[in-house]
């Protein structure tokens, strides 16, 4: 029981002084909050457990719900356990704060396992329950470090336990019961039960901590070493930010699992087949119907090699290669009829449709059609060629008449594919019109290369129409010259056509707009490194305007030195990520100006897009109030704020290096006379040129600080010895007390000085200057007697 820090109070213990506790109210009722919200959320989830579809999902469920109410309850007694104070430092051992999660976690099971349990009496899941939650508190309570005796007062102890117990009952019942009521009333019934629960952890908890009394006397744990208040709160920050990052993950690995195992179970049961496979040609997956068509079982596909599996002219295993370099060069699905080689070596025809399967041209899908059945692979054609959403067009080579149409095509031209099929161009547009397409038609069947008619008008039923056209030459079999068909791929840009020219104009009103903000556009090729610029870029970076694009070098120079490393980093992660660049930073102007610029930026393929802001002006102005919040007006040194900031930081890195820190404290002796009988003015020269005085005398790595009116404060670091600190209080001394020369005026001032060191006299600024001030006034006190 001593190592956990637990015993009862006994008539010896009562003996010594008892000392007084006292809480904090904005804690504790945070500490309550946290209890109900924890609580709310834990019966929440046991409506989604019992609505989930499968065994397996409920315990996925019931696992996150134990897990994040068990740590709320946590949460929750250890800022209670902030709230306590006793006047002395309160300390935590982090270990055993840990491992008090762990009965915490059990008590929640019995909460969002509730209908599980259900052939547990109510009564015993209330006694695990309240157990659960007193077995948290105490193993929790362990856990304080703390130079006192710590013993439970035993009728307390048990009624905290009684209370959990029949709170809980209380709780469970009610959750019991809005379990079986209507929508409106479970809601209702939720939130009793949650208020329940949450006040049996937050009564138990501090009906436990009334049962502990802390008396004067020798830790039981020896020296005093333990994890500060600051410190529990970060392991609680800690442990609530990884259960959340925790229940996120799972739930997300949970989501893809289904959604996987559902994507693979839907590939499985169609009838085409599906063969994944990525950039080395490996299959990575297949469905049962491709399986089926090559005569082997679905793991014997994976990790075989598609070129062995696809080939075309019966020999060639190059066509898979071939078809991937026309999706890499652009092409949205390339299909060709190849030939499959079964488990046998026998081969038999296929139609294979090949697409990217995402953005990194990593992994490829092929799509299977087996063509040994022609009559079902003619329906299967047909269906393609009437669904895609391009327009196409088969002409004959001879006389150029319409052989194929799809239903795009039927929309694209206003004619139904019946009265489209044996006419010509000359029956369907105008007679200019007409010749110029026959005339590029005759053009490509001529040179057996496709070709690409952009945004070409034509008159459709009285309208102009801009259609863009991919015309491909059909030759009679691969290894013929001869050209028996032309195909057209069309697509009506005539809305595409306005909407650009709408959008010229409204980049025209942005240009306006941009010019009225200030806001310089620019543009980045990462291939070629160039960058292009509105006016404003050029104002903004003081760079003359050139018809050429600016250079990447350009922009890059002018970053100042201090940034460059941190802009470059955030802009290459943006490039590799393709995340948005955000950042801010300094650039040096040819005049030796600096400004400050904001820049905003977004990638798009190997383009980057982006604007500048000049917030100098924002920036300086955000400074110069920062300055002046951390320093003296009159003086310039450094004020309260920036003092306790300053001892702070070196307060800690004493800590881990074990070096002293020095305070002294500086009291004018002759200030007062001064101030009373030549005015305000001439006491505000005077403590100027004592400051000029004070900060010459230190060293850069000091801190000067005015306290007062006429009190000053040395922090000195990285001291070696009392001597070098007795070294500098006289050439304080010294310099304070040389007179001062006010043009005609001349004054003596003097100062008396006291000094204390951490961490022998005080932990802190505060204790360090009560010390120093001490002797300060001891030390004013001898100067005047002497005198």
């Amino acid at each position: 029981m001593d190592q956990f820090n637990f015993q009862f109070l006994t008539n010896e213990l009562a003996q010594n002084t008892l000392i007084p506790s006292w809480y904090d109210p904005i804690l504790v009722a945070a500490s309550i909050l946290i209890a109900i919200s924890s609580s709310y959320i834990a019966f929440q989830t046991i409506s989604r457990i019992e609505n989930a579809s499968n065994g397996k999902e409920q315990v996925i469920w019931r696992i996150c719900s134990s897990l994040f109410f068990g740590i709320g309850i946590w949460a929750m007694h250890f800022v209670g356990m902030l709230a306590y104070n006793i006047g002395i430092p309160i300390g935590y051992d982090i270990a055993t704060t840990l491992v008090s999660i762990i009965p915490a976690v059990f008590a929640s099971y019995i909460v969002v396992s509730s209908k599980t349990l259900s052939q547990t009496t109510l009564f015993l899941r209330s006694a695990l329950m309240g157990v659960g939650i007193g077995s948290m508190h105490y193993v929790g309570m362990s856990a304080m470090r703390m130079n006192a005796i710590m013993a439970y007062d035993m009728p307390l102890f048990l009624l905290s336990v009684i209370v959990a117990i029949l709170l809980s009952y209380v709780a469970l019942y009610a959750s019991d019961k809005q379990r079986k009521s209507k929508l409106k009333q479970r809601h209702i019934g939720i939130f009793i039960a949650s208020t329940v629960m949450g006040l049996a952890i937050s009564s138990m908890h501090y009906i436990g901590m009334s049962s502990m009394l802390v008396f004067e006397g020798p830790s039981m744990h020896g020296i005093y070493d333990a994890a500060s208040s600051n410190e529990l709160i970060n392991v609680i920050l800690l442990v609530l930010l990884a259960s959340s990052v925790f229940l996120l993950l799972l739930l997300e690995v949970r989501a893809r699992l289904l959604l996987t195992s559902r994507l693979a179970a839907v590939l499985s049961s169609v009838q085409e087949g599906f063969i994944n496979f990525d950039s080395n040609g490996t299959v990575t997956f297949a469905n049962s119907a491709a399986a089926r068509l090559f005569s082997l079982q679905k793991k014997e596909m994976v990790n075989r090699d598609i070129q062995q599996l696809l080939v075309s002219d019966h020999t060639n295993s190059n066509a898979v290669l071939s078809n991937v370099s026309k999706l890499l060069d652009g092409e949205l699905s390339v299909s060709e009829k190849l030939y499959g080689v079964k488990s046998d070596k026998s081969q038999f025809p296929v139609l294979c449709t090949f697409t990217l399967l995402s953005q990194s041209k990593n992994d490829f899908v092929c799509t299977l059609k087996d063509l040994t059945d022609l009559n079902r692979q003619e329906v299967f054609t047909q269906t393609v060629f009437d669904n895609l959403p391009l327009s196409i067009v088969v002409k004959r080579a001879t006389d150029l008449t319409f052989s194929h149409v799809n239903q795009a095509a039927e929309r694209t031209l206003g004619m139904n594919k019946l009265a489209l099929i044996g006419i010509s161009d000359f029956e369907l547009f105008t007679e200019q019109e007409a010749a110029r397409i026959t005339a590029s038609d005759t053009q490509v069947i001529e040179s057996g290369v496709p070709a690409l008619i952009e945004e070409e008008p034509v008159t459709i039923e009285g309208e102009t129409r801009y259609i863009t056209t991919r015309k491909v030459p059909i030759f009679e079999h691969p290894q013929s010259d001869k050209v028996s068909f032309l195909l057209w791929l069309s697509e009506d840009v005539t809305e595409l056509r306005t909407a650009r020219e709408e959008l010229v104009k409204i980049n025209q009103r942005m240009s306006m707009a941009a010019d009225a903000a200030q806001l310089g556009f620019w543009e980045w090729n990462t291939k070629t490194n160039a960058l292009i610029w509105d006016d404003w870029m050029h104002r903004i970076y003081d760079v003359p305007k050139n018809p050429e694009p600016t250079d990447y070098s350009v922009w890059a120079s002018s970053v100042h030195a201090d940034d460059y490393q941190n802009v470059l980093k955030e802009l290459q992660h943006a490039v590799d990520s393709g995340s948005k660049f955000n950042t801010q930073f300094r650039v040096n102007l040819s005049n030796g100006e600096t400004r400050y610029i904001k820049a905003d930026g977004k990638i798009v393929g190997h383009r980057m897009f982006g604007v500048n802001v000049d917030v100098t002006d924002r920036v300086v102005a955000e400074k110069e109030a920062e300055r002046l919040s951390r320093t003296d007006a009159l003086t310039g040194l450094a004020n309260r704020v920036a003092l306790d900031e300053f001892s702070d930081n070196e307060i800690a890195r004493s800590q881990r290096s074990g070096t002293s820190i020095y305070c002294i404290y500086i009291d004018l002796d002759k200030f007062k006379p001064i101030n009373d009988r030549y005015g305000h003015k001439t006491g505000d020269d005077v403590l100027i040129e004592i400051a000029k005085r004070l900060k010459s005398t230190v060293r850069e790595i000091d801190c000067v600080a005015r306290i007062g009116g006429d009190e000053f404060i040395v922090m000195l670091t990285e001291i070696t010895g009392a001597i070098d600190v007795t070294h500098m209080c006289s050439r304080i001394n010294f310099e304070l007390s040389a007179p001062i020369n006010l043009g005609s005026l001349k004054v003596e001032v003097g100062a008396s000085i006291g000094t204390s060191v951490y961490p022998k006299d005080g932990k802190d600024l505060d204790s360090l200057l009560v010390v120093a001030d001490a002797k300060m006034y001891e030390n004013k006190v001898t100067n005047h007697s002497s005198r």
